[in-house]
């Protein structure tokens, strides 16, 4: 009388027969099992309409999960080394997961245990990381245009320093060029008796109306320590010098008198410069070193 294959059975039907264990349907589904238990699994499942159903929602999770998944083939090598350790320790390699719940289940072997952590959204990690680049780039943006403003704004003082110095040039410039185009202002050259070498010369536009003057001269010569040129107003009346100003020449001999306070009304026969001590006169010292009517 021939043997009957070793089965390993799990659950106890209302027939009295009990059903095949789950895991070892799984493992069936995936001919993982020894030859001698396949038979008797198979032979079962033709019988008994329970682990029939059992056997084709499990076939039915595995297929699901083959289209899931990249199909790639086992090396031979190892799937016969898989079914030798299976069957010389008789029970399944692979640990069925929580999923593979009790004869009978209502759910899928595909579907993941309850107490499993959910998976970390990666798009929504990603949305996370955009919105912080794309705050630090408007923060880089601000502070750009920040600096910027901030140039603009001390480009526009410069220029409005600039515009002030020039307006009161401007200011300053007018009546000395009314000066000089007065129609009624008297034009003077003052120049300085020989040999004096280099020979200076002097020009003046005064107009007695409202005394405006303005002298210029160049070629002076330079002056010893505490002595300075005074510039003298000599009236056509006879009255006494009046002095002017008190001048020094650049290096190059050149000096200037723009505008000085005088009197109006003031005819003048001729202009005089005299060498005083620092801080000038009250009556010209002779001789004068350049004179001019």
């Amino acid at each position: 009388m021939s043997s009957q294959p070793t089965l390993q059975l799990g659950i106890a039907n209302p027939g009295g027969a009990r059903h095949a264990n789950t895991d070892d349907l799984v493992l069936f589904a995936l001919q993982f099992l020894p030859e001698d238990q396949t038979s008797g699994i198979a032979g079962h499942v033709e019988q008994c309409i329970a682990c029939r159903k059992e056997l084709a929602r499990t076939q039915g999770d595995l297929a699901a999960c083959a289209f899931t998944s990249d199909q790639q083939s086992p090396p031979a090598l190892a799937r016969q080394r898989l079914k030798t350790q299976v069957t010389r320790e008789n029970h399944p390699v692979l640990q069925a997961p929580p999923a593979f719940a009790a004869f009978g289940r209502n759910g899928s072997i595909l579907a993941p245990p309850e107490d499993t952590p959910p998976r970390r959204n990666t798009a929504l990690t990603l949305l996370g990381w955009l919105g912080w680049i794309v705050a630090a780039g408007l923060a880089a943006v601000a502070a750009s245009l920040y600096q910027e403003e901030i140039a603009q704004r001390a480009h526009l003082s410069a220029q409005s320093s600039e515009l002030a110095r020039l307006t009161a040039d401007a200011a300053h410039t007018a009546p000395i060029l009314d000066a000089l185009n007065d129609p009624n202002a008297s034009r003077i050259l003052l120049t300085a008796k020989p040999p004096a070498n280099p020979q200076p010369l002097g020009r003046i536009t005064y107009n007695p109306s409202n005394g405006s003057l303005i002298f210029l001269v160049d070629d002076l010569n330079p002056l010893e320590t505490g002595k300075v040129y005074e510039l003298w107003l000599l009236p056509a009346d006879g009255h006494n010098p009046i002095a002017v100003a008190v001048f020094h020449p650049d290096n190059h001999g050149n000096a200037s008198v723009i505008l000085p306070t005088l009197p109006s009304g003031v005819a003048a026969k001729g202009f005089g410069v005299s060498i005083e001590d620092d801080g000038g006169a009250q009556t010209p010292t002779p001789p004068y070193v350049m004179a001019g009517n």
